[in-house]
């Protein structure tokens, strides 16, 4: 159980890291004439980190969308590793310990709900 949670873990790390370096070299490409604060200041549609409006993005061959993309996968790493770990403990009819990794995953879905 310990080893697939942690491949869970690095597998997602990895994928982040690999993604957001992807993107920067899309950014540096599209922007890499441009003084840095130039790009850091442009405007941005708060609406632009939502998932389909990236893959949108991505499809029109936008590769500056993989490291939003990247940062997203980041930040749902440790959520699917929660939520793997509700199934394992269910599965080895560890009721307790299902309850409290149900009620983690609760906790973070509210949060990045932002209800919390």
């Amino acid at each position: 159980m310990a080893l697939l949670l942690s491949l869970v873990l690095r597998g997602g790390v990895l994928l982040a890291a690999l993604l957001v370096f992807l993107g920067g070299l899309g950014a540096l490409r599209a922007h890499g004439g441009e003084p840095a604060l130039e790009v850091l200041r442009a405007p941005q549609d708060p609406g632009s980190w939502a998932l389909p409006a990236l893959l949108g993005r991505l499809a029109r061959g936008d590769l500056g969308a993989l490291t939003r993309l990247g940062l997203w996968v980041l930040i749902l790493t440790p959520v699917a590793r929660v939520a793997l770990s509700a199934l394992l403990f269910a599965w080895e009819r560890d009721w307790v310990y299902t309850a409290v990794a149900l009620w983690v995953l609760l906790v973070l879905a509210l949060g990045l709900l932002g209800i919390t």
